[in-house]
Formats: structure tokens, sequence, C-alpha cells
């Protein structure tokens, strides 16, 4: 079976805004660099430090899938160290959280393992789990058909 890849957010969307506030810092960086201000490079790290921690932290969820019989790649996005490929037997879950002000506004996550989802709101994002979801329960039926053997026997 070849890979399939479900985009539960826009990784392009969320790479450029993980880019452009990591050149956002960096520009900062080489600006107090160049005044030779010790305050400055000291704030611009911090920055720097906690822009890395955002983007690696659970607020921030995986938003492209890809299932195949090799396993589960989550990806999170470029300057993500939680980018990690999980083994196809790992167990997966939906769950809807109350979100706003006034708590009225339902959303969903996939969680996959220990790995939570990007939030999202409509039923068609929902319909969009579901079946990332069935595609993993699936590719496991194949796997225990095969006896975790590819078509080559390799």
């Amino acid at each position: 079976m070849e890979p399939v890849t479900f985009t539960i957010k826009s990784i392009a969307i969320q790479n450029a805004i993980m880019l452009l506030a990591l050149g956002l810092v960096v520009f900062f960086i080489l600006i107090a660099l160049k005044k030779k201000s010790s305050k400055h490079i000291l704030v611009s790290f911090i920055w720097l430090m906690a822009v890395l921690w955002f983007f690696n932290s659970p607020l921030f969820g995986f938003s492209r899938v890809t299932l195949g019989p090799q396993g589960i790649k989550i990806e999170y996005g470029i300057l993500s160290f939680r980018n990690e490929t999980l083994p196809i037997d790992t167990s997966w879950t939906i769950r809807s959280h109350v979100s706003g002000i006034r708590r009225i506004k339902r959303v969903y996550t996939l969680i996959i393992g220990n790995h939570e989802s990007m939030r999202v709101k409509s039923r068609e994002d929902l319909g969009l789990l579901k079946e990332i979801g069935k595609t993993i329960d699936r590719i496991k039926g194949q796997d225990r058909i095969t006896g975790g053997e590819t078509k080559n026997g390799l």
C-alpha cells in the first residue's frame, strides 16, 4: 500500500508562521550584535527560546499525518523537534473540547499515542479526523493479514 498523507491544517502556512517568527527574532539578534548591546542580545536570545518553546509545546498540535505500512509519520512543522514516526499499531482517539470565551464553540482534536493534532471546528474537518482514524485501522488490519511483511516478503 502506498503511503497516504492527510493535512489537518496547512503545513505551508504553519511553516511560514514559524519561519517569520524565527526571522524576526534573528533580525533583532543581528541588530543587537551590531550595536554590541549585551542587554539586547540577552533579550533576543530569550525571545528565540520562547519562539522555539512555543512551536514545540503542547499548545501547538501536529498538522500533517502520513500513513503507510512503515508507520504513522506525524509532522508539526519546520521548527519542531517533535516530528516523529510512530508504529502503525499506535492507538488513536478523537476528543471534543469546548472553546471560546463563552465556552459554546465545539472543537475537535485527533490524538495518536501522546501526540495531539491542531484543533478543528467544522464538521468537514471532523470528518477528516475520522477518515485518518479509519485509515489507521485499515492499515492495521492489512498488517495483521500479511503478518507484517511487505508484498516482496522482505
